[in-house]
């Protein structure tokens, strides 16, 4: 520590540490639609505090806690979650109310707030509040336990100084961060919109079948007996329960539920996705059997799909055994199955990187050769969650119903096509994520270099 800087207890340097009001003090009929803001662990954001509208109080309420009312130059700081989050009161939050949630420090002149709250935020400080914390379902920091937080500061000129020094190095932080992550979004939005200019489907002309001399161009010819047989030999659903829905429920992508109006693109057709893969359920074997789980067979959950979301899949957290699928109405299905997620958690894609079998939160495709696996991923990619939810139902959680999922028609290409289309997607991917690691790797460098500041800063090195 440099020469001049002084180690005293935190309650020192301050007027006033004190918790905010208990939860008994405040009520749920104390809220109110327009009043005056109490800051909680959650108000405090990137350093700044941004009032939750369901926590307002009248002026009656703030007399009652006027023990709490906050001034300019105040250090809110949770007590409680994020332990050490912390914001200084400005202006605009002069005459607030402290949370339930909060400490608020009230400096001694000889103490800057702003260098407090920086020092409250480094590394060091923010563990050692962690550490003097206590509880085990949710810690919380106690008032004795920050009041005798030991403190090194210097001198106020000193303080002011490195305060002065860490602002404009935050500001250009900030810059950085903001251009990188907008970076990333950008890279994320190229990607998204080259799927969804692929897959559009809603307006861009006829079907040229047999045009005739005149070269006039007709509708989609419908798949006659012998085709239709062809397509569909060996790829019955084998789901069983509801037949598929009637409903229509059109998209302007290349997926519909029902047999669109929109005529496709020049090359491509229509069809039912039932007459091009056959579609498969998922099951979990009993978790009452422990001797049905682990063994040489992945078996795909949520959590796997979330995480190789728009890729292959070769590995999963839980596997079962032969055991688990002969006792249940979990199947194996083969490599190159696509598995989309139809629950809660709608509209996650993986593509089987070998013979896996999978829960009931997924729909999963056979593909036949006239349909390319990963063609049929980008489909489903292309809608995104918000796309495919429009095919979901239910009060609680939208769920993509069997009998939707029965209903679902393509448009798509031929085989070769198909496969031209994904390796041009195949390739835009993997320059996507090179940038995603890029800007993702910056972020990272960005968020290192400010705790390094902060350390040097209180440790005398800045």
């Amino acid at each position: 520590m440099k020469k001049g800087w002084e180690t005293k207890r935190l309650g020192d340097f301050a007027a006033t540490v004190s918790t905010g009001p208990f939860g008994s003090v405040l009520h749920k009929s104390d809220y109110v639609d327009e009043g005056v803001p109490l800051v909680n662990p959650t108000n405090m954001v990137d350093e700044g505090i941004i009032p939750d509208p369901s926590k307002l109080i009248d002026d009656v309420t703030k007399r009652r806690l006027s023990g709490y009312v906050l001034k300019v130059g105040d250090i809110v700081v949770a007590r409680r979650g994020e332990i050490g989050r912390c914001a200084v009161i400005g202006l605009d939050e002069d005459g607030w109310v402290c949370g339930t949630g909060s400490f608020f420090i009230r400096p001694l002149p000889i103490l800057d707030s702003q260098f407090l709250a920086h020092l409250i935020r480094s590394n060091g400080y923010r563990e050692k509040l962690e550490q003097l914390s206590t509880g085990t379902t949710m810690k919380n920091l106690s008032n004795t336990a920050l009041s005798d937080l030991a403190i090194s500061v210097p001198p106020l000129p000193e303080q002011h100084r490195i305060v002065s020094l860490l602002d404009e190095a935050f500001a250009g932080l900030a810059i950085a961060q903001a251009n990188a992550e907008k970076n990333l979004q950008n890279a994320r939005a190229l990607f998204e919109s080259h799927l969804q200019s692929v897959f559009t489907q809603r307006g861009k002309g006829w079907v040229d079948t047999k045009a005739g001399k005149s070269g006039q161009k007709e509708r989609q010819r419908p798949v006659d007996d012998a085709e239709m047989a062809r397509l569909h030999v060996g790829y019955v659903t084998r789901t069983g329960g509801r037949e598929a829905t009637t409903r229509h429920i059109p998209g302007p992508l290349s997926l519909s539920v029902g047999m669109p109006n929109a005529s496709p693109e020049i090359g491509w057709r229509w069809s039912a996705l039932t007459d091009v893969a056959r579609l498969e359920s998922g099951h979990t074997p009993s978790r009452r059997h422990p001797e049905y789980w682990g063994g040489p067979i992945p078996w795909i959950g949520i959590q796997d799909a979330r995480i190789h979301h728009g890729r292959q899949i070769e590995n999963t957290a839980q596997t079962i055994n032969e055991l688990g699928t002969a006792n249940s109405s979990a199947r194996v299905l083969p490599s190159n199955t696509v598995c989309l997620s139809r629950t809660a958690s709608v509209g996650y894609v993986v593509v089987m990187g070998r013979p896996m079998a999978t829960s009931q939160d997924f729909v999963n495709w056979v593909c036949s050769n006239n349909l390319v696996p990963d063609f049929l991923k980008y489909v489903f990619l292309a809608e995104g969650r918000d796309g495919l939810l429009r095919y979901a139902s239910g009060s609680v959680h939208q769920t993509i119903y069997f009998p939707e999922a029965k209903a679902f028609h393509i448009c798509h290409p031929s085989p070769d096509e198909q496969r031209r289309i994904v390796k041009q997607c195949d390739a835009l991917a993997t320059e996507t994520q090179r940038l995603a690691r890029h800007y993702q790797q910056k972020l990272s460098a960005l968020a290192a270099l400010k705790k390094s500041l902060l350390h040097q800063a209180f440790t005398g090195a800045l």
